[in-house]
């Protein structure tokens, strides 16, 4: 919260021009909303879960439900953005979710997509602590932790028991950054190459457009009346048995989430943007791939950005 009430701050005088009004009443409102869901969240979501482990799935998926609604409700009839209809990803065992990474709407689209329980985001270190709302849910929902200055090996032994463990659909953003103009980044291997050493999943890749406007506090002040949400998903597709195929199905995975922003632009051209990255042996390549990862994240930061 104290990132929100800064940017609000600094972007006062600004908020009050005849377009920028609406933005800074989403951002307060929203602000004010996550203030006062971290304390239901503590004081009754977390002692709930607690109390009756028997209704803890039911409990987290209605709680992160929620939340996501009110955050696109916000967007929607303070800020005046318009979102298409939401496609579905069935909550099932062994599901994994590649979305783009474009905006701080990335995770209320896709929790409203997801249905019939709650999902587990990949995650960077940094939301563990100080962020309202998110960095206990990140404790409450054991969301995966990555952090590019912590030890490989953890982290590697943390992935392969994720992919071990089919409970909830785990979500990643393979860009490993949010763009800074809406074009999809190329995927970055590390995560998802040790999560797909360790198990055969059901792959959905989804793929959201016209959020930019959400990308930052900063952005939804001066343009949240500007949202035109559109959202796609394909799939499901099976991931390869041989670790040989990993990187040709990655690129094909890239290509086909290229071909999904095509369509939702209402653009016939596709470009390929595949990156090309050499094989090694499997803990290198992991090894590499997650300080890859880490390095991007942190190079592409601007503080305002969601956990991914």
């Amino acid at each position: 919260m104290p990132l929100v009430a800064l940017e609000v701050s600094l972007h006062m005088p600004l908020a009050f021009g005849p377009m920028k009004l609406r933005g800074f009443l989403t951002v307060a409102t929203i602000g004010t909303f996550l203030l006062i869901a971290d304390v239901v969240q503590r004081l009754i979501v977390v002692p709930l879960v607690w109390v009756a482990p028997a209704r803890r799935n039911r409990v987290l998926e209605v709680w992160l439900r929620g939340l996501g609604i009110a955050m696109i409700s916000g967007i929607r009839f303070i800020g005046g953005g318009k979102f298409g209809p939401f496609p579905t990803i069935p909550f099932a065992p062994g599901v994994l979710v590649l979305m783009n990474h474009q905006s701080l709407l990335d995770i209320p689209i896709v929790v409203r997509c997801v249905v019939g329980g709650y999902s587990r985001i990949v995650t960077r270190k940094r939301y563990t602590r100080g962020v309202p709302v998110i960095s206990r849910m990140i404790k409450l929902y054991e969301y995966p932790v990555v952090d590019s200055e912590g030890g490989l090996k953890d982290q590697l032994k943390m992935l392969r028991s994720v992919a071990r463990d089919p409970r909830t659909p785990i979500i990643v953003y393979p860009e490993g950054t949010r763009s800074p103009d809406g074009e999809l980044l190329p995927f970055r291997r590390g995560v998802l190459d040790t999560l797909l050493r360790h198990r055969q999943w059901k792959v959905y890749v989804l793929t959201a457009d016209g959020i930019l406007p959400c990308g930052r506090l900063k952005d939804m002040l001066n343009g949240v009346h500007t949202v035109r949400c559109n959202v796609n998903v394909a799939g499901p597709f099976d991931t390869p048995p041989d670790p040989k195929d990993f990187l040709a199905w990655l690129k094909e995975m890239e290509s086909q989430m290229h071909k999904n922003l095509a369509k939702l632009r209402g653009s016939e051209a596709v470009s390929n943007g595949a990156s090309e990255t050499s094989e090694a042996g499997t803990s290198r390549t992991e090894a590499v791939g997650l300080k890859e990862s880490g390095a991007a994240s942190g190079s592409g930061s601007d503080g305002t950005e969601r956990p991914e």
